[in-house]
């Protein structure tokens, strides 16, 4: 399995799923988080034992489970048997062998952290857009209009609402704030975030995919927006964010 060592790298986060006596996922099993820490010859992997909600979760000796590789180039999972777990220093390790081959899976998805993260949103407005489109095409008579579509559009730029993320992944996001909203509304997002010390400032233009009011917190609404125009360099730092931050979460729940 040569393959799992040409795409599989040390640090690549994992989703982890019980299979049953068939090799089939188990339904009701819960799916676990974790990341790899080394590869050995006969295909063998040691992981870090999953930590849900800050309480250690022990994978069960010859059981099957389903590995779900976040890899550069992509997401891939296989199949497993866990072989013993040991401990090192405060980590508890688990050890498995790979039964299957390296499968890549075809559908895009990304790694949801749950977190709170403040930011700034702001609908983008029918009449923006149409200002917008003027511009890039040159539907203005002069100079002094084609100023004026500016001034339009750097007022409506001040138009900021103040949100709080909930969950965050490489697609999309889930955040709440004091405004209802209606599926398919246009928003750009703006989100500042450090990357080993270096801050990173994103403009993130979005759709409402779903907006409800929130029955325990009067006045407040909960979104779920899809990113629907971010560069790959862009997904690739908001990615590197979510996996470092999910790193210092297992590391405090490890304390």
């Amino acid at each position: 399995m040569q393959i799992l060592y040409d795409i599989v790298q040390i640090g690549d986060k994992i989703e982890i799923k019980q299979l049953d006596k068939k090799g089939d996922p188990i339904k009701s099993a819960k799916t676990y988080v974790s990341q790899v820490l080394d590869l050995y010859e006969g295909n063998k992997i040691s992981i870090a034992s999953p930590i849900k909600k800050g309480i250690l979760v022990l994978l069960e000796v010859g059981v099957k489970y389903r590995l779900v590789f976040y890899t550069m180039k992509g997401l891939y999972q296989c199949d497993c048997t866990m072989l013993q777990k040991y401990r090192e220093k405060k980590m508890v390790i688990s050890l498995v062998e790979v039964n299957t081959e390296l499968e890549k899976i075809q559908r895009r998805q990304y790694y949801r952290l749950e977190c709170i993260h403040e930011i700034e949103y702001r609908i983008i407005t029918k009449e923006e857009t149409e200002l917008e489109e003027k511009l890039a095409i040159g539907l203005f008579s002069n100079s002094s209009e084609k100023s004026e579509i500016r001034k339009k559009l750097a007022k409506l730029n001040h138009d900021w609402l103040r949100a709080s993320i909930i969950d965050l992944s490489g697609g999309g996001c889930r955040f709440t704030s004091e405004h209802e909203h209606n599926q398919g509304d246009k928003v750009v997002i703006k989100f500042d975030f450090y990357i080993k010390n270096e801050l990173k400032r994103l403009n993130l233009v979005s759709d409402i995919i779903i907006s409800r009011r929130i029955e325990e917190r009067l006045g407040f609404y909960e979104h779920r927006a899809e990113f629907s125009s971010i560069s790959d360099k862009d997904r690739e730092d908001l990615i590197k964010y979510i996996f470092e931050q999910e790193r210092k979460l297992r590391k405090n729940d490890r304390k």
